[in-house]
């Protein structure tokens, strides 16, 4: 008898495989891959490129986002037919397109297929969970639900005859392909947290999951840690040990007691350089995928310091993370720049209507937005007003941590209330019905209905929604964007977040705010002119550098500069200049 209740230490079922053999076997010309972003499977995409690279295999790429070099590599070596994804746009050092993207889907070589985050991870969900379609609340009113019509349908509530929500028909990928911190012999998987959309392409997968982690471990190394399995062995075809699996992408991994590593960020600057052009593209990829034919090679290359150093940053450092290059100095807080006066005033509005409408949570866009959200942080902290911050990848109740404005970075994740992932903070904490939500979004395009657009200016791709349109679902947004006629529009061209909760909009110049019952936009703050040309001429370069017809709200208020404190704080968080700019 004790004998049969013994609790075997090991896993009798084993799924190790080389992850050249795991490729070898499972990925096959024309599937739709699932590649996850949050648990970033980068040395299996390196393997896949060397495996199908000049075969022509027409793979769909079914994956969040597009930033990262293996998945941008993936595309532009054509292996990649269409993209159903939210975003295709390098992210570090900031936001911006992918020139080779914009050129192979102007030329019909790409099909992008466009989505929010949260709604592409409910088609995963509804086909995790083996229904047909779940219902939403994203995409409504936007060029989005237009575009995807054979995916997107507005219906009946089923309980309620006089209203309707939107629904998105399932998707299910052939194969999923995953990175995590440690499994079993049988595919039990820890993940890396938090999760951003690394849970439900991999349980949707039709062909189940080729997972690569960091070591295998004993199954009882597993039962201790049980809590913070996300992907059950039963899902896993293979699962293949892959040291520093997600480089260049970080890991965080301290909470189950393994060793972690950083992003490594000079490295992806070096492949965005290479990137701008086809040939040197050609070059980075033979360079560090073909004449790296194994992960160890890759590793060789890459050299034992570097390795060390990127394991060697501590998460929760206050210092910062100095791999992105020596700091800037700054000017003096007496001298400023209007990037940061723009952020400072998004930073006090922000900081004024959480007081004054009571909300407890703050979702943070990617550059400007972020820093304005995060100065605002610190000045309600200092008021003993805190919020929570929450981003789209699963960060709950972080604190921002100086040196680093990367959104996702490490340090700040080591200072987080909660970790999960971006279905439950679009589907509760921000748009959820019992959200106190206000997010704070950036833009390429907006209209004086407070329309955002960020997928197409014309006829080009431009970047992508991201999680924005889910975003807007929260009680409120507020939108920052540096004024010019070209994005401050009459009409957007791509409707990708609806205007109608985006009540607040500070750009370089002032403040525009939709009073009640209103639904545009009127300027009531003004920021002081650099040169003694008074109150008329400003006004007059607002308009100029405004796409519509000026509507002024009373009586217009100066904007006061920034004080030595919030410059100071302001600065501590991208001492680099990344986001504020070194002019």
């Amino acid at each position: 008898m004790e004998k049969i209740f013994n609790i075997e230490e090991h896993t009798t079922r084993s799924k190790v495989l080389s992850l050249r053999e795991a490729v070898s076997r499972c990925v096959k010309p024309g599937m739709k891959l699932h590649v996850n972003i949050g648990a970033d499977a980068n040395a299996g995409l390196r393997e896949i490129l060397r495996q199908h690279i000049g075969k022509d295999p027409g793979f769909s790429l079914i994956s969040a986002g597009v930033t990262t070099p293996d998945l941008i590599s993936l595309i532009a070596s054509g292996l990649v037919r269409e993209v159903i994804t939210s975003n295709c746009s390098y992210t570090y050092p900031a936001p911006r397109p992918i020139p080779l993207v914009q050129k192979m889907h102007e030329e019909g070589r790409l099909r992008i297929e466009s989505w929010s985050l949260y709604a592409l991870e409910q088609r995963l969900m509804a086909a995790a969970l083996g229904i047909g379609f779940m219902p939403t609340r994203s995409l409504v009113g936007s060029s989005l639900a237009e575009e995807n019509r054979d995916s997107f349908a507005m219906i009946g509530d089923p309980f309620d005859r006089e209203a309707s929500i939107g629904a998105v028909r399932s998707l299910s990928p052939d194969l999923s392909i995953i990175h995590g911190c440690v499994a079993d012999q049988e595919g039990n998987t820890l993940l890396s947290p938090p999760y951003f959309a690394s849970l439900w392409g991999a349980k949707a997968s039709r062909g189940g999951v080729i997972v690569t982690v960091e070591r295998i471990v004993p199954t009882a190394f597993i039962r201790k840690h049980s809590a913070l399995v996300r992907l059950p062995g039963y899902l896993v075809t293979y699962v293949c040990p892959v040291k520093l699996g997600a480089h260049p992408q970080g890991l965080s991994a301290e909470s189950i007691g393994e060793e972690g590593y950083g992003e490594d960020y000079a490295f992806i600057l070096g492949f965005v350089k290479a990137s701008q052009n086809e040939d040197r593209l050609k070059e980075w990829i033979r360079e560090w995928v073909l004449h790296c034919p194994s992960q160890e090679e890759y590793l060789d290359k890459l050299g034992s310091e570097r390795i060390r150093s990127l394991k060697g940053k501590p998460p929760g450092d206050e210092k910062g993370d100095d791999a992105a290059g020596p700091a800037i100095e700054g000017t003096p807080a007496s001298a400023f720049t209007s990037t940061e006066m723009m952020i400072v005033a998004a930073a006090r509005e922000i900081k004024r209507i959480v007081l004054h409408k009571g909300y407890q949570t703050l979702l943070s866009g990617i550059g400007s937005p972020g820093l304005a959200a995060w100065l605002a942080f610190y000045l309600l902290k200092k008021e003993e007003e805190p919020v929570d911050l929450v981003t789209g990848a699963g960060q709950f109740g972080f604190e921002p941590r100086p040196g680093d404005p990367f959104l996702i970075n490490l340090a700040n994740v080591m200072t987080c209330k909660m970790l999960t992932d971006t279905v439950e903070v679009y589907g509760t904490l921000v748009g959820g019905a019992n959200n106190r939500c206000l997010s704070v979004l950036g833009t390429a395009q907006i209209d004086p209905y407070g329309n955002l657009n960020t997928v197409m200016i014309g006829n080009r791709y431009f970047i992508g929604v991201g999680g924005a349109n889910d975003a807007v679902q929260s009680r409120e947004t507020l939108a920052i964007a540096k004024q010019s006629r070209d994005r401050f529009v009459e009409k957007v061209d791509y409707v990708g977040c609806p205007g109608q909760k985006v009540k607040t909009l500070v750009t370089d110049l002032g403040i525009f705010q939709k009073h009640e019952g209103e639904e545009k936009f009127s300027l009531t703050r003004y920021f002081r002119p650099s040169t003694p040309s008074g109150k008329e001429d400003r006004l007059h370069e607002i308009q100029e550098r405004c796409g519509w017809e000026l509507h002024v709200g009373g009586v217009l208020e100066e904007i006061a500069p920034p004080d030595p404190e919030e410059l100071s704080i302001l600065r501590a968080l991208d001492p680099r200049k990344i986001f504020l700019g070194k002019s």
